[in-house]
């Protein structure tokens, strides 16, 4: 990749650890990313679009082709505030920008040469739970029979049909009990049949119900371009978890390395290439007999925390060389030797601590960004 080409990288937290320690690896190497939460951000400067009759459609500004090179389109946040406007126009200028960069993220696909991680069109489709299932399908992949919905007569049936289901939300969400500060977070978690009594609490609130897989592990799959990382996930008590995120949030979480059959492999490749993705955090489920058992896939997921439970996965590596050579057949050889463990201990890492831990004061972990997906 041309030195004059930065990697940029869109995260909507200025504490999001991911973000820092990519850039880290990339300065390990000699490559300058720049790390901001939006495309509104002054450091990249101005933005157009223009578009004519005698040269079509092209970008000038902050997506300049000879400036920016891969986008690691993360978890990038719209501009909410405007020191320099009225109070009173601050709801259209949000409005308006955010139709702005719509229009912007859709034209993505102009100058194929660069790399999004990924694509924003990509990413938001991806996001959708039966979209990736339809894909899964399409491409061959176990899965356990879902139903989403919030009928109760369809998920009292589902439950009676099927006997051990699985309720998840549509996305985490964490709060903090006002009384006794006390956090609470909606992980999946079984179907009890108190949980089926009342009507209006499921007619209120449309969920994911998914049949129980009796899984001796989780596998996590680790998709960063064309290679794929797995790492085999245990609790450290019998019985394992409906969710690994309990186990980890608890520590009660080992990982060794994981095997990905060449079939699994090819299916799960396919599917990457339905979804359009070129990362993702990839969860499956391998049952009694070996099986797996395909449950979701992250497109914007976290995998630093896999690395540091299996140090021998070189994760944060393997991003920073997509990021840098803007290509998913990247070589590791293009970064140093850097791993997640030296991060840790660098001066990057230390200011990451001291501004996360400054969030943390008032917000929740989930609002500060450092939680697992």
């Amino acid at each position: 990749m041309p030195s004059h080409r930065r990697p940029l990288i869109l995260s909507s937290l200025a504490h999001d650890i991911h973000a820092s320690a990519a850039r880290w690896a990339l300065q390990a190497s000699g490559i300058d990313a720049t790390w901001v939460t939006s495309l509104a951000e002054s450091e990249l400067g101005p933005m157009s679009l223009h578009c004519d009759a005698g040269n079509g459609l092209r970008m000038s500004g902050a997506l300049d082709h000879d400036r920016v090179g891969t986008v690691w389109y993360r978890r990038p946040r719209n501009p909410e505030n405007f020191p320099r406007a009225h109070s009173s126009d601050a709801p259209f200028l949000r409005g308006e920008w955010g139709r702005f960069l719509k229009n912007v993220y859709a034209l993505t696909d102009q100058g194929a040469d660069r790399l999004w991680v990924n694509r924003p069109a990509a990413a938001a489709m991806a996001e959708n739970k039966l979209v990736q299932l339809r894909a899964a399908h399409r491409c061959g992949l176990r899965f356990p029979a879902t139903l989403v919905s919030h009928d109760p007569h369809e998920i009292r049936r589902f439950v009676q049909r099927h006997g051990r289901v699985v309720y998840k939300p549509f996305m985490t969400h964490t709060w903090k009990d006002a009384e006794t500060g006390r956090m609470f977070s909606t992980y999946a978690r079984i179907v009890e049949p108190a949980m089926l009594e009342d009507d209006a609490s499921l007619l209120h609130c449309p969920g994911i119900y998914q049949v129980y897989v009796d899984k001796r592990c989780d596998l996590r799959v680790t998709a960063i371009g064309d290679r794929y990382f797995a790492a085999r996930l245990h609790a450290q008590h019998d019985g394992g978890f409906v969710d690994w995120r309990v186990g980890q949030a608890v520590q009660g979480l080992r990982a060794e390395p994981g095997e990905l059959s060449a079939s699994d492999q090819a299916k799960l490749s396919m599917l990457m290439r339905e979804l359009g993705l070129v990362f993702g955090c990839i969860d499956l489920a391998i049952d009694a007999d070996g099986e797996a058992h395909f449950l979701e896939v992250n497109q914007a997921g976290q995998f630093l925390f896999v690395e540091d439970l299996l140090p021998s996965l070189p994760l944060l590596r393997a991003m920073s060389a997509m990021l840098a050579e803007g290509r998913p057949d990247y070589s590791l050889a293009t970064i140093a030797p850097v791993s997640y463990a030296d991060y840790c201990a660098s001066e990057e890492h230390r200011a990451w601590w001291a501004q996360a831990s400054e969030a943390l004061k008032d917000r929740s972990p989930a609002a500060a960004g450092i939680t697992l997906e």
